[in-house]
């Protein structure tokens, strides 16, 4: 399969994702929105038809604002309604300063997503000695990015739940996702997650 096919088939994934988490949340898009971590934009095609501002950051030069998450956020404190990071934070090199700066940056919202690295799938690629996927490893050439974090779902509900706190923020909500639909954790489907779900997602909220 070419790159090119490759990219097309997980920029549709993305974009299905984006779509499955507008609508388990629909109640928060409103104000300013920035999606930090925006690749090509899939939620702002996914908040087609909302009355929202929205503001995608990246690394890459093509975004609206280039800024790298683990180093700071160009926006001021609270300045935005909602603030979302979809499978970002595993690629910072700070993992914390990244979720604190999302903290920081938003006033209403925070909604994340975060791998499942403990998922059975890849427990049963490790067993096959098979490689995980493109962002693990150690290729010959020098990768552009990575997957620097690995991590469970149940590490990573403990990290989001008791760092929230610490910045002032509360778990909301959290589900999981089985492909682009949303589960909240615990139903008959989801007895076991953190061997059946690839995907956490979370929503945050300011506590009190």
């Amino acid at each position: 399969m070419r790159t090119m096919d490759i990219a097309k088939i997980d920029g549709g994934m993305a974009l299905q994702k984006a779509v499955g988490i507008v609508r388990t949340y629909p109640h928060i898009w409103h104000g300013s929105v920035v999606d930090v971590g925006c690749r090509t934009r899939e939620l702002r095609t996914a908040l087609n038809g909302q009355q929202v501002s929205y503001v995608g950051v990246d690394i890459d030069p093509s975004a609206d604002v280039v800024a790298d998450l683990g180093d700071h956020l160009p926006f001021d404190s609270g300045s935005a309604d909602v603030v979302t990071a979809f499978d970002v934070l595993e690629h910072t090199d700070d993992f914390h300063h990244g979720f604190s700066e999302l903290c920081r940056v938003a006033r209403e919202h925070v909604v994340i997503t975060l791998p499942n690295a403990y998922e059975l799938r890849t427990r049963f690629r490790h067993l096959r000695g098979k490689p995980i996927s493109q962002k693990y490893g150690l290729p010959a050439a020098r990768p552009s990015d990575r997957h620097r974090w690995f991590f469970s779902l149940d590490e990573a509900r403990a990290f989001v739940r008791d760092s929230g706190r610490e910045h002032g923020w509360q778990v909301a909500d959290e589900r999981v996702l089985l492909g682009p639909q949303a589960n909240r954790i615990g139903r008959a489907m989801c007895r076991w997650p953190n061997l059946l779900c690839s995907t956490y997602l979370v929503l945050l909220r300011p506590r009190g």
